[in-house]
């Protein structure tokens, strides 16, 4: 039995040799050409050719003998895309047809072995399936030599890096697919781009890396299995949901076997992309957004599973996340519909011992994902991780005041008086050093998300005024603040809180300790 394993870690040593080659010149090589039957119907069918080394491509509909490639590259339909999904038309119902494709460079001309196959009985729009299998599946063709099998669900599906994605597909056998998927370098972590995917050794996008994936029979271990020697794999997007044709073959202890299936449903670990997503229900339903509090819903079904985490993105964005381990390490578990009001300094009702921390003209993300809640699969997401952003609002010009009256600077404190105007509620105060405040005002505000210096140091001030001692509810007379550095200038900043709720924001003169 051969071995396949997850190389992650050899996967980049092997892109950083790989950029580092020159390529070869592809007029010198022998050029290759492969045809995959995807579907037929009563009077259409549909392919995929993949071709490498390639000039010029086309196939053609013959008679089943003997044919050369000139012959198809001069009489046949010129192919303009070498790796693409194709539609023949204009076929007869019952009617068994051979198809073969040929390429050519400057050097080389080359076929394609032949497909065989045979439209279905009656009417269709273009393709359909209308073929039956022993499994029931009526949506795949009947090949010669290949067999039918039915994919229940996807599970384990995580990114590696952003245009490496891992899954593993589960026959109604429980046999398993691993599937190692090479995609866009531009695509972000959370979904798989649909097209078609080819087996190959590089990691070039749409490419099913030939190393690392492979055919696990049910009851064998992880790391052991049969590599794939072809595979062709074309992913979609329909109503929503991805929907998923594959046409595999692997050497079973000497023996060749081909498969093909069909999996429609969620992806495990992958959103569905922007986009493409019409029809499918939202998990994450926001209902209000305010200053220091946002509400939103989980609309998942009575006894469906789920995790959601909520997060500052600021936080999220430095740890360049996975969004799927980010639901499942933060995440909590929960399940059916439910609704959070997120509100600074409150417990959380469904959370219990979970504090609120929501802050103004703050960025937020909000990750939610259906889980498989059975026996040993809890932390394996069935679906994508749904992410909706939410921006709580400014919060509202105040109307406060507030006197500060400096009397002593010392080497590491100062002594002074704080009186409040009798519409004050409270405000907080933060000793900052003036060097760090310039570098705010200087555009670091923008790069934390905040559209102004007032609303960030507006959301600033209370994390640096923890400190009981620096919250003044009443006017404070003769009060030091110590823990200065010396020979260090400072500049005291304080938010002010109205009766009303109204805030705003006091800057003073910097002071320089001795």
């Amino acid at each position: 039995m051969n071995r396949f394993f997850r190389l992650f870690s050899v996967a980049v040593f092997a892109i950083m040799a790989f950029v580092a080659c020159e390529k070869q010149d592809p007029v010198a090589q022998e050029p290759t050409i492969r045809v995959s039957l995807i579907d037929t119907g009563s009077s259409s069918a549909t392919i995929f050719v993949a071709a490498t080394n390639a000039d010029e491509c086309a196939y053609m509909l013959y008679d089943g003998d003997v044919i050369t490639a000139d012959r198809v590259l001069s009489e046949g339909v010129a192919i303009e895309d070498i790796n693409s999904t194709i539609e023949v038309a204009n076929l007869t119902p019952e009617t068994t047809y051979y198809l073969i494709a040929a390429a050519r460079n400057s050097a080389y001309a080359t076929l394609s072995e032949s497909v065989k196959f045979t439209t279905s009985k009656g009417e269709d729009n273009g393709g359909g399936g209308n073929n039956d299998d022993d499994n029931g599946n009526t949506e795949l063709p009947d090949i010669d030599g290949v067999e039918n099998i039915t994919i229940t669900k996807t599970q384990d599906g995580r990114w590696y890096q952003p245009y490496n994605y891992y899954v593993t597909f589960v026959r109604d056998n429980g046999d398993r697919i691993i599937l190692d998927f090479y995609t866009l370098d531009e695509t972000m972590s959370s979904y798989l781009p649909y097209g078609q995917y080819s087996l190959g050794n590089t990691y070039d996008p749409y490419t099913i890396h030939s190393e690392s994936s492979g055919y696990i029979p049910a009851g064998v271990a992880d790391g052991n299995g049969y590599n794939f020697t072809d595979a062709y794999v074309s992913v979609d997007v329909v109503d929503g949901y991805y929907s998923i044709y594959m046409m595999l073959t692997y050497d079973a202890n000497g023996t060749s076997k081909s498969i093909q299936g069909l999996y429609n449903g969620l992806m495990s670990g992958a959103a569905v992309p922007e986009g493409d997503n019409q029809g499918a229900k939202k998990l994450i339903e926001v209902i209000d957004v305010g200053s220091t509090s946002f509400k939103f819903r989980i609309n998942a079904e009575e006894g469906q599973y789920w995790r959601c985490s909520v997060v500052d993105k600021r936080v999220y964005d430095q740890t360049a996340s996975n969004p799927g381990a980010w639901v499942v390490t933060y995440g909590f578990m929960l399940e059916g519909t439910l609704t959070f009001d997120w509100r600074n300094g409150e417990m959380c009702e469904h959370v219990p011992g979970y504090m609120m921390n929501v802050s103004s003209s703050t960025d937020y993300l909000i990750l939610a994902a259906l889980m498989d809640y059975s026996e040993g699969q809890e932390n394996n997401l069935l679906g994508g991780v749904e992410i909706v952003q939410v921006r709580t609002e400014a919060e509202s010009a105040g109307k406060g005041t507030v006197e500060v009256n400096i009397k002593e600077i010392n080497t590491n404190d100062i002594l002074f008086d704080c009186t409040l105007g009798d519409d004050v509620w409270c405000c907080y105060i933060a000793m900052m050093e003036t060097a760090n405040l310039q570098e705010i005002k200087d555009g670091k505000y923008a790069l934390a998300g905040y559209e102004s210096y007032e609303e960030c140091m507006l959301s600033l001030i209370p994390s640096l005024s923890h400190d009981s001692m620096r919250q003044f509810l009443e006017s404070q007379v003769d009060y030091r603040w110590d823990y200065l550095k010396y020979t260090t200038s400072y500049t005291m900043c304080i938010k002010v809180e109205d009766m009303d709720g109204g805030v705003s924001f006091v800057e003073l003169e910097p002071f320089n300790t001795l």
